[in-house]
This record gives C-alpha cells, structure tokens and sequence, in this order.
C-alpha cells in the first residue's frame, strides 16, 4: 500500500489539474520531437534508420523522464544528443551538426531538470551535454570542414540550453521561496493568535478577579469574624460560619490557580496539585453540613486508574457542580450518590430531594423548580467530553433532580473505590 503510495505521489508534480496539464504539455512535446527528430535525421543528416529512431525516442523520453528522475533525463540527453550528432553526416541544407530539434528537446530537458533537481544537477548536465557535443565534432573540425558555421552551431546549442538550465533553477528558487514565505506567513499567523489568545486569557483573569475573586474574599473575611462580630451565637451556627469561611478560603486556593494558569501559563500555578479521587471524601464531608448525603455502590478502579490525573480531576469537578446545584437550588434536601459500573461504563447519579427550606432558612413546601442547566453543567460536559463521557439532567418527581454522569471504561477491573 505504502509502495503504491509512493510511487503516485512521484508522478504528483503539481497539486490538482495543473499536473494533468503539465504531463499533457510534456507529452505533447515529447511526442513532437519524437515525430519530427526521426525523419529528419534520416533524410537531413543520413543518420540510419534504426539508430535514428532509437536515439530520438530516447531523446524524447528525457523531458518526462527528467520530472520523475532528474538524472536519468540528463543521462538520456546527453546519450542521445551526442549519438545523433556523432551519426549524422556533414550537410550545409541545415545546422550541423546539433539539429535544431535536438537544441529544442535538450534545452527543454534542462529547463526541467533545474526545476525539479538540484542546482548542481543541471550543471553537470549542461557542462557533460556541451563537451560531449564537442568531441563528438572534434574530427570534423580538423577534416577542413567550415569551421565558422560548426562553431556557431555549437554556440547557439550551448547558450540555448544554458539559458534553459538558468530559466529551471531559478524557476526552482522561486518556488522555495514561495513556500519559505508561505510558512512564514502561517507562523507569524498562528504567534499573532496565540499573542491575541494570551492578551484575551488576561482579559479574563482580570475579569474573574474583580468580579469572583473579591466577592469571595469578602464571605471568607465575613464568616470568619462573625463569631467575634456576633455576640452569642450558639455552637452550631460558629461551626457554620467556620464551615462557610473553610469552603471560602479553598475556592480562592482554586481560583488563585486557574488565575496564575491564564495570565502565565509557563507558572507554577500550571503544575500545582489538582483535586482527586482521594479528595471526593472531604468534599462530600463538607457538603453534609448543608445536607443529608448517602453514598452508595463503588467503582472498581486499578491503580493507575486510581492515579490518573485527568480522571480524578473529571469526576471530583462533576460530583463538586452536582453538590452545589443541589445546595444552591435545593437547601436541605437530601442527596443520594450512587456510584455504578458495567462491562463497557461507569456511572455516578447525584440525586437531591425537594427543598426543605429557602434559602434564608425558612421552612418550604414548594417543589423544586425545573433549572436549566448554566455554566456549570456546560463546564461539566465539556470536562466529561475529553474523556468520551456523557452527562444527562432530569427534573424528579415530587421536585427534585438528577445529574447523570457516564464514562466509558476501557480497564481491567482493580482496587474499589
């Protein structure tokens, strides 16, 4: 398959129609030469038939040869321009002893040769093709033969091609420059991206601080004080203000770390330590004090399961959402998690009951309302989509809601968690 490949993508010169043309037009050319090379080395310079022929087929065959093996083409020009001038008879009817069609068909063969080859390449061709010419003269130069037209001939093949050959590599240049200003282009495209990324990630840590950051702080400073704001408070409603001032102060640990990851991602705040399965206990622990919770059913995990960074960070941000939405939308309900597996998934559904009271601590015989998923869930699925996972959301009878959460498992069986 891979041999196939290789040798349709030789043929490949150019992109698209334009190497059907390109092979349309070296044929056409080819072909040409072929048809009038042949007759006119019989008939012009006594050239036998059969060498006739043969050297002209292969001195038609140097132009596309030269765009899949630049040194067979030059091999096959210098063969057969020296063949066919070696072979030919003395005539003063037409130049001589390079014909014009072999001027034309080797002039071509190195414009070709310089695009598609290195620089030296064509040199070598150019400097062998010229002095083989020349030796192939060199006794009728010295049979009193007119020198002054033989010389003159000579000139006009070995500028002719020589213009060629400079016509390719230059032609060949030009197109790695083209490319070189290509990709530069694209690299100076995706830097400005990645600079305008950055200013936009600073734009939006800026933002996070005013808006979340300081209000955060504020609860934290307020619920710490208040039992030395508020005189009297009894035991349960300080550990309430120590538990809120707790939730407070690790929400800005989190959020001074997702601050430091978009204004310097080169940071420390990059690699510090993210939550894990092993933090899921502490999570539910604090999440208690708002509501009953019950946990049920496990997941079998292996160690590297246990450790995976990605996974841990996953479900410990979807159970931490699940929990706030229900505290949020449904204080003092109870909470049910269930963790669950199959041979192909596994499963965490986090349950809350109606509200049994408001927010501000009233007592509430209203359902909960039907809430439409936010940042939060759209976060969650997002975090859920790297690892193939799913998430699904339903209002429950008699008020409350379900948070589903399904994630592919493609691992043996190991540790329970």
């Amino acid at each position: 398959m891979s041999d196939t490949s290789e040798r349709t993508s030789r043929w490949r010169v150019l992109p698209g129609r334009a190497n059907v043309v390109l092979w349309l037009a070296v044929g056409t050319f080819a072909v040409a030469v072929l048809a009038v090379s042949a007759p006119l080395s019989v008939t012009v310079y006594d050239v036998p038939v059969v060498t006739a022929l043969l050297f002209s087929l292969v001195l038609a065959g140097a132009m596309p040869l030269a765009l899949v093996l630049p040194w067979g083409g030059v091999a096959a020009a210098i063969v057969s321009a020296t063949s066919l001038t070696s072979g030919s008879a003395f005539t003063t009817e037409a130049p001589w002893p390079v014909s014009v069609t072999t001027t034309i068909a080797v002039s071509l063969t190195w414009l070709l040769v310089g695009w598609r080859a290195r620089w030296f390449v064509v040199t070598i061709g150019w400097f062998g093709g010229v002095l083989m010419v020349i030796v192939s003269t060199a006794e009728a130069l010295s049979a009193n033969a007119p020198s002054g037209a033989i010389i003159a001939d000579l000139v006009v093949f070995a500028a002719a091609s020589l213009v060629t050959a400079l016509a390719g590599i230059i032609l060949r240049n030009w197109e790695i420059v083209g490319a070189q200003l290509v990709a530069e282009r694209a690299l100076s495209a995706a830097e400005i991206a990645q600079r305008e990324a950055a200013e936009e990630k600073a734009r939006i840590a800026r933002e996070l601080h005013d808006v979340v950051a300081h209000g955060m702080s504020a609860i934290q400073v307020r619920a710490a004080s208040a039992r030395y704001r508020l005189t009297g408070l009894p035991a349960d409603a300080i550990a309430e203000f120590d538990d809120i001032a707790a939730t407070a102060r690790a929400s800005m640990a989190d959020m001074r770390s997702i601050l430091g990851v978009l204004r310097d991602e080169g940071s420390d705040a990059a690699s510090s330590p993210q939550p894990t399965l092993a933090d899921l206990s502490a999570l539910v622990e604090r999440a208690r004090a708002l509501s009953p919770i019950t946990v049920t059913g496990a997941w079998n995990l292996t160690p590297t399961e246990r450790a995976d960074p990605l996974l841990g960070l996953t479900v410990y941000r979807a159970v931490q959402e699940a929990l706030s939405n229900a505290a949020r939308h449904a204080p003092g309900g109870a909470i049910t998690i269930a963790w669950s597996e199959s041979p192909t998934s596994r499963h965490i559904t986090i349950r809350n009951a109606a509200p049994t009271r408001t927010i501000d601590g009233s007592r509430s015989d209203h359902p909960l309302a039907t809430h439409r998923g936010g940042q939060g869930l759209r976060g969650m699925r997002e975090r859920l989509h790297v690892l193939n996972g799913t998430v699904s959301t339903a209002p429950q009878p008699g008020g409350g809601f379900a948070v589903q959460v399904a994630i592919p498992r493609d691992s043996p069986r190991g540790e329970t968690l």
